[in-house]
């Protein structure tokens, strides 16, 4: 694509206000499905049904494949149950699997009974796999031959195939007749090899193999580690049943990898798209977390509160007592949106250009995060109830409940442009972010925190 981003989008939010249907689809011909799912991020869903309808079928199925999850379901819902089994009926059953989450089962099970019925029978045969297991991204279009084939005739056979009758072909499977796996051997040594030359002389007899139950994450990362283009797949009787692609384990790798970063920052939840999230969803992602943590921090409030009042040598200030929790809030919450914006950047899921939009939605998401958080501080500090209440003053009570969304608020704003700003300066946002996000709200939360004591309780 020889346009940029920005040009692109523009381009293609002209395009679906245009009623010319060959020229939508002349125009994006050779344009990857891939590029054009992620421009459908930042597109109403009437601009991309435009797009959808006018392009050719199999780059629309293609489109829908690669989507996020939540964005892909506001698009099936407007299109038929005709075009959607046709959509089912071109992609590889790998991918066509995708479209049950997106439409529901039961509407999956419907669209089934409209595509030919050696498809739908296969689809089904990967739904018989737990969940996650490489069986339910297993294709079964892989090429095979017997171990008296020779090199001349596996050419020929090549040569006849329908061009998407095989997934790949660049490693070749020897199978018995009960199509249990023998060896396999490259494409490469086959054309090198003499043309009488048998699949028995050329394969590797001890291939690297997955197991069609066993989870997908453990089969990628043997592929990673061997660099292979994809590993053949076993039954539990040692038949081989289908491939497990590289671009399958790729895609596993990297959304198991931003699962455990975002964990690592305290965000719960799968790895779909940030831009595909709503604030509803960053909110249930983020807000559990920061409840466990912030009683986590309430035991050094304890700490300050036995000492600064249970000694005449040692007398604090209340207001002191709470400055752990409010930091320590702010500081989680800035550190949540950081990593989630930082990974987004990585994986190219948001831009420097998408600053605004970013905004917006952290800024919805942290007043609903920090009104429920201000209210179990102002009852934390307020109830008078053992171990779960401090029983301070309903003034301190108050500044705690108010502080709480104006830090959060105040880190979400820093920890969300940080990245950007430092992606747009040439700088690594994973480098930038964490350390000045921390310092920078442990300094700027100590003032909200103070004026706010001022303002209400007129002296500290």
């Amino acid at each position: 694509m020889l346009m940029d981003d920005k040009t692109f989008g523009e381009r293609l939010r002209a395009l679906a206000r245009n009623d010319d249907a060959e020229q939508i689809r002349l125009e994006l011909v050779d344009v990857r499905a891939e590029d054009i799912a992620e421009e459908f991020q930042r597109m109403s869903v009437e601009e991309g049904l435009s797009i959808l309808q006018a392009i050719d079928s199999e780059k629309a199925a293609y489109i829908l494949v690669e989507l996020p999850t939540e964005i892909a379901r506001s698009y099936t819902t407007e299109l038929s149950d005709e075009a959607l089994a046709h959509y089912l009926d071109i992609l590889p059953m790998d991918d066509a699997l995708d479209f049950r989450e997106e439409v529901g089962p039961e509407r999956f099970d419907d669209l089934l009974e409209l595509i030919p019925t050696e498809d739908a029978q296969e689809i089904r045969r990967l739904l018989d796999y737990p969940e996650d297991s490489v069986g339910r991204i297993l294709t079964e279009d892989f090429f095979e031959v017997k171990p008296e084939t020779t090199m001349a005739e596996l050419l020929e056979m090549i040569r006849q195939a329908p061009e998407d009758e095989y997934e790949t072909v660049n490693d070749i499977y020897v199978l018995d007749e009960r199509k249990h796996l023998l060896g396999v051997f490259s494409l490469r040594k086959a054309l090198r090899a003499l043309p009488q030359v048998t699949a028995a002389e050329v394969m590797h007899e001890e291939p690297i193999t997955a197991e069609a139950r066993e989870p997908a994450e453990d089969a990628a990362r043997r592929m990673a580690r061997y660099g292979f283009y994809a590993l053949p797949v076993l039954d539990g009787r040692g038949r081989m049943v289908g491939l497990f692609t590289g671009d399958d384990a790729q895609t596993i790798i990297r959304e198991e990898d931003t699962e455990d970063v975002l964990k690592m920052a305290a965000v719960s939840g799968d790895s779909e798209a940030y831009l595909s999230l709503s604030v509803w969803q960053l909110v249930r992602r983020r807000v559990p977390w920061l409840l466990a943590l912030f009683v986590a921090e309430s035991l050094t409030g304890n700490v300050l509160r036995y000492y600064g009042q249970g000694t005449e040598s040692v007398k604090l200030n209340p207001i002191a007592f709470f400055i752990p929790l409010l930091i320590g809030a702010g500081g989680n919450s800035g550190s949540q949106v950081t990593t989630t914006i930082t990974r987004a950047l990585a994986l190219g899921e948001v831009r420097p250009s998408d600053w605004w939009r970013v905004m917006r939605r952290e800024f919805a998401a942290a007043v609903v995060a920090g009104a429920i958080l201000g209210l179990v501080g102002f009852l934390r500090v307020w109830l008078k109830v053992p171990i779960i209440g401090w029983a301070e003053s309903p003034g301190l009570a108050l500044v705690v409940g108010l502080t709480l969304p104006a830090i959060i608020l105040w880190s979400t704003s820093i920890g969300s442009l940080l990245p950007i700003a430092a992606k747009r300066l040439g700088l690594d946002p994973a480098v930038m972010s964490a350390p000045f996000i921390t310092t920078f709200v442990d300094a700027t939360g100590l003032i909200i925190y103070f004026e706010i004591a001022l303002h209400v309780l007129g002296k500290i």
